[in-house]
């Protein structure tokens, strides 16, 4: 079937949709119904010329937008990929129009939730740029055998573009991506094809301390032995990557190769072979509210917050919300690293985390350590069958539950164990404010009252922001 053609159409961006594209409308003659077409790296206020193909679940796709006439909150950007990368989609937006859109996103989702919270002005990135601590770049090859490293387009159904530059990160990061693009460009490997399970290459993660300036790459590669790597491989892909780091930092430098292993009917298994430096990163945070620098090691794949300056804000936040003085015991989900668990172990007498990564857990016993924690208990396993065994014990009973889930959320088990423990305040930290408002919501409609919410700006030139609820057990 051949493709439709494009049509070339003029529209007003009139607001955002959900994924922070901008939205306009058109009609193809007067008196008839209006379009809504979706135009990425717009903003509200433009006028825009667009191309547009078949509408798709109601909604035309605009694509290579031009500007007519700028909204007054268009800047320039900084970056050459700004107008083709998935990554960045409000880069062209002032940064006080950005958190001035996120601010009323919280307020929006929440609106429905609770006429009684206090909703406080958002935590503002200061700086917005260079903040990401973690970063993926895919592997891709086209037909012609054309190789690319980089980030997924916006719009671009898979498609990889070679980046060259990104201000999201320390200059580190797109060196290094340069560094092993030309290694891999000069030699035999194949980028892997998910469909045909063919190739070698999947992904280049890459991961730097902020504080500690310490760094870690771990290249992600097919488990299929056809497509296995040679020692000499390896050995390029440690040295392309020691071509941008001087010599002196080396020692601080951790390099691994993480297996992904597909079989049919089978769960994908992963295998991790430590190649170059430490077999950890190291990473601080500096909490101004407990007057303290905590010392983290986090393990290739291990949870961390991959803006560590504004994580410092928000765990600060997180702390004071939870209010004065010691708490007997809190529970901390979702743990990660335990650094949320580590943190409140100086507001608590006791305080047991939940993770079901093994690495993150290994992590966690050792940042106890390096903490000089022994009022924590770290245990592994998923959270809503951890919780079932707590149960069981009489005596488990936590004054503050604080629970930072993925995405997608609390999943039912998770939430009913949670209403089951009934604390006396859930502190509940969210990426996706969508998801944690429909939690906040079951949580309400079991007993608790929603007191405060506080949006966070953890990912600037993004529509993402997390946030953090206060939920306290109504008195009956």
């Amino acid at each position: 079937m051949s493709k439709a053609p494009l049509t070339q159409i003029q529209v007003l961006i009139e607001k955002f949709s959900s994924k922070g594209y901008g939205i306009g409308f058109v009609k193809k003659a007067e008196g008839m119904p209006s379009h809504k077409v979706e135009v990425p790296h717009t903003v509200p206020g433009d006028t825009v010329h667009t191309l547009i193909g078949r509408k798709r679940k109601g909604v035309f796709f605009g694509f290579s937008p031009e500007v007519i006439t700028p909204s007054q909150d268009r800047v320039m950007t900084k970056c050459v990929h700004a107008n083709i990368c998935g990554g960045c989609s409000w880069q062209q937006m002032s940064y006080e129009r950005q958190v001035s859109e996120k601010q009323k996103l919280v307020e929006k989702l929440f609106s429905s939730v609770s006429e009684s919270a206090i909703v406080y002005p958002i935590l503002q990135c200061d700086p917005p740029w260079q903040y990401r601590n973690k970063m993926e770049y895919t592997f891709s090859q086209n037909k012609a055998g054309e190789k690319f490293l980089g980030l997924i387009m916006t719009g671009g159904k898979g498609r990889v573009f070679s980046l060259t530059e990104c201000h999201l990160t320390d200059p580190w990061f797109h060196s290094s991506v340069a560094a092993v693009r030309s290694f891999w460009e000069h030699s035999s490997l194949r980028a892997y094809h998910m469909t045909s399970n063919e190739g070698s290459l999947r992904t280049l993660t890459l991961r730097r301390g902020s504080r500690t300036g310490h760094k870690l790459a771990f290249l992600t590669v097919s488990g299929h032995p056809e497509f296995s790597l040679k020692k000499s491989d390896l050995e390029g892909f440690v040295k392309a990557l020691h071509s941008v780091v001087p010599e002196e930092e080396r020692s601080t430098f951790s390099i691994f190769l993480r297996v992904q292993q597909i079989l049919k009917g089978s769960a994908t298994q992963f295998y991790e072979m430590h190649l170059a430096g430490p077999d950890h990163l190291s990473e601080e945070l500096h909490i101004k509210q407990l007057g303290k620098v905590f010392k983290f090691k986090i393990s290739p794949t291990a949870f961390f917050q991959p803006n560590t300056l504004q994580a410092e804000k928000l765990y600060g936040r997180a702390l004071e919300m939870a209010g004065e003085g010691m708490i007997d015991h809190v529970l901390d989900l979702y743990a990660g690293t335990s650094t949320l668990g580590i943190l409140f172990s100086y507001k608590a007498k006791k305080v047991t985390s939940i993770e079901i990564n093994p690495h993150a857990v290994f992590d966690a016993e050792v940042n106890k350590e390096w903490n000089q924690i022994v009022n924590l208990q770290v245990n592994q396993g998923d959270v809503a069958d951890v919780l079932a065994t707590l149960k069981q014990d009489p005596t488990f009973n936590p004054q503050l539950v604080v629970v930072d889930p993925p995405r997608s959320g609390l999943d039912a088990k998770a939430l009913a164990h949670l209403v089951g423990i009934s604390p006396e305040k859930i502190l509940y930290i969210s990426c996706n404010p969508a998801t944690q408002a429909e939690n906040v919501k079951e949580l309400i409609a079991h007993g608790y009252h929603l007191t405060s919410i506080q949006p966070v700006d953890q990912f600037p030139h993004t529509i993402h922001v997390e946030n953090i609820c206060l939920l306290q057990r109504s008195k009956s």
